[in-house]
């Protein structure tokens, strides 16, 4: 069965609590067969579709894919323009048989909402009936029912890290020739729960148990696919917090019961989810007690996937204060600093300000004299099982050594994903005794085989754990853990 489809998408994991909205500038643009050059053979969402498609023998039209770092708002100006010329170029495509598209589930746009609901309704609108909406969706999408309306079937990442994102776009494609041929007419549930959930890993725990749960459901007969998306807590919002997605086929009675029962599994382990935190202090001193090495101690509060700013400086600070040997970290984002530092090249000695400039909430800035030991240009090529092949840059960069910790500095915020920002500075991570990183559980799939122990160190910043810290106005309320007292 031959067939033509629409690829392309808006992607944005909006953090609402960041300062300031985030611009057209700010997004990485790709357009027609650009998307295609640059994502074949990526474990990408797109690099998932494109191997589907070229298997199934599909014409592809590629249309725009937009991208950035998680931040605040998306400005209405810059989303107009995005969805504008995404509309654009499907209606130059038509006829077609199916529209994929690879959403994230958080995006929100300054007086538009849930961008997701928009995108798909802006589709359906132009696209008519009878062609099919396919979407791939990140698992820490705030998901609204209203999705339903729209969209013929959704696939969402399983595992955090988001190692399925090339199978999740594989299945996007797949199913559209049973879509095509009537063997399948699919129903699509969402089941909200009353739960925010701050960033917890898959690999283990309630959360492993629970995608047992879903792939479970998957072997009953009729349903298609079963999520639980943990929700992005950092957005204040209408639809923020935890839900099941699932899509069964003919049968809208066995989807909604499926995601209920799952739903109830996810709500009686609420308590056990959630991650273990430590104060950056306590994390080192367990760290310190580990008998084997090297350990992490992870910065989650100051995550740049999570829209942080990436120049926090509470656990870089607790790290120099215990005057740790053997040990390094990254990433801190400064920009100055390292401009500091490549006009002084390397080899030189400088005193800095590190970090802590772009806000309060993060900590101060370090007053440092520092060793430059090696100047790059930040770019390099992703090793890790999560978006394996992709080019990245995090801007030029310094390597310092300051009271005997390597610290890599870096002008564009980014969080560590695998061991490559240590290795093109020169840093072996094996050698060392504690690591840590700017990230929460995106690093688990490059550094596999690698840590022996991880430390979760919690503090003020954008994405903690406390999630009493944050003023929300708009979360449909009760909602645990923010209410004790809330029912499911």
């Amino acid at each position: 069965m031959t067939f033509k489809i629409a690829i392309g998408g808006i992607e944005h994991e909006t953090n609402t609590f960041c300062a300031g909205e985030v611009q057209l500038s700010d997004f990485n643009i790709e357009r027609g067969h650009s998307i295609t050059d640059t994502n074949r053979g990526v474990r990408s969402y797109i690099g998932g579709m494109l191997d589907a498609a070229a298997a199934l023998g599909a014409t592809v039209v590629p249309t725009i894919l937009a991208t950035t770092e998680p931040a605040g708002l998306i400005s209405r100006s810059a989303y107009s323009r995005m969805i504008d010329d995404l509309i654009a170029d499907i209606d130059r495509s038509l006829p077609l048989d199916a529209v994929v598209l690879a959403l994230h589930g958080a995006g929100i746009a300054e007086g538009i909402g849930n961008i997701e609901v928009d995108i798909c309704r802006r589709v359906r609108e132009l696209v008519g009936s009878d062609v099919k909406i396919v979407i791939t969706l990140d698992l820490h999408g705030n998901l609204s029912p209203k999705l339903c309306e729209f969209i013929d079937a959704a696939f969402g990442t399983h595992y955090h890290p988001h190692i399925d994102m090339f199978e999740r776009g594989q299945d996007a494609v797949n199913i559209i020739p049973r879509l095509l041929d009537g063997s399948l007419a699919t129903k699509v549930y969402i089941e909200k729960l009353p739960f925010l959930l701050a960033p917890v890993t898959t690999m283990y725990g309630s959360a492993a148990a629970i995608n047992e749960m879903c792939r479970s459901m998957e072997e009953e007969p009729d349903i298609v696919s079963c999520t639980f998306f943990h929700g992005f807590p950092y957005a204040d919002s209408l639809d923020t917090g935890a839900s099941v997605l699932t899509v069964a086929n003919r049968d809208a009675e066995k989807a909604k019961d499926a995601a209920k029962r799952v739903s109830r599994f996810v709500w009686d382990s609420r308590n056990e989810i959630r991650a273990k935190a430590l104060t950056p202090e306590e994390a080192i001193r367990s760290a310190l007690t580990s008998e084997d090495w090297p350990v992490v101690v992870l910065d989650g509060a100051d995550n740049p996937g999570g829209g942080c700013p990436g120049d926090g400086t509470y656990l870089l600070s607790a790290m120099l204060q215990a005057r740790l040997k053997d040990a390094c970290f990254a990433m801190i984002c400064d920009p100055a600093v390292v401009a500091q530092a490549r006009h002084a090249g390397a080899g030189a000695t400088i005193d800095v300000e590190l970090g802590g400039k772009v806000d309060q909430m993060h900590g101060a800035p370090i007053a440092a004299t520092a060793y430059i030991k090696a100047l790059t240009d930040g770019r390099q090529l992703r090793r890790s099982p999560m978006g394996q092949g992709m080019q990245v840059s995090v801007g030029p960069t310094a390597r310092l050594q300051v009271q005997g910790i390597d610290i890599v500095v870096v002008s564009d915020r980014s969080q560590v994903m695998d061991p490559e920002i240590f290795l093109m500075h020169g840093i072996l991570v094996s050698r060392y005794r504690i690591v840590g990183v700017k990230s929460t559980n995106h690093w688990r799939a490059g550094f596999a085989g690698l840590i022996k122990r991880d430390y979760l160190a919690d503090s003020p910043g954008l994405m903690s754990q406390d999630l009493t810290r944050y003023s929300y106005k708009l979360i449909p309320r009760p909602i645990w853990p923010l209410d004790q007292e809330t029912g499911y």
